[in-house]
Parts: structure tokens; sequence; C-alpha cells
């Protein structure tokens, strides 16, 4: 085992030791989800008044290195 490996485990422990000696580490863990959430579910994004399902569609980019037909037709192709 590196130095470097043993000093990063051992803070995340102590890191964890402490967060959980801790009253609010109870409640945050405690919280349940209101209802079940479906991908098909319309939401409202923030505060713009934008609304979408939760399910992403992509933007169908296919290429390879750093490369795509979006890139090669650029910003006028795809406006």
């Amino acid at each position: 085992m590196k130095r470097r490996d043993f000093i990063v485990g051992s803070a995340y422990t102590f890191g964890a030791a402490w967060l959980s000696s801790h009253p609010f580490a109870g409640r945050l863990l405690a919280q349940t989800l209101p209802k079940h959430y479906s991908a098909n579910d319309t939401v409202t994004i923030g505060n713009t008044g934008i609304k979408t399902s939760r399910l992403a569609m992509g933007t169908g980019t296919v290429g390879y290195d750093h490369h795509s037909h979006q890139s090669s037709l650029g910003v006028k192709g795809l406006s």
C-alpha cells in the first residue's frame, strides 16, 4: 500500500466517523423521497419555467476524436 493511499483512506474513515457522530447526519440519512419518480414525469427546471421529462433524449451525436456530425455542420447548419 502506498503512503498516499493510506492517508486518503484514513481521511475518509476519519471523516465518516466524524460525520456520523453529528445529529444532522441522522436527519439527512432519514429523509425519504416523497413519491416514486418515473422517467416520463414532467418537471420544471429550476426557476426557468422550462418543462421537460426526466428522460433525456440526447443529441444524436455520432463520431470520434472530438469530431461529430453536429460539429461538422457548424453553428449555421444547426440553427
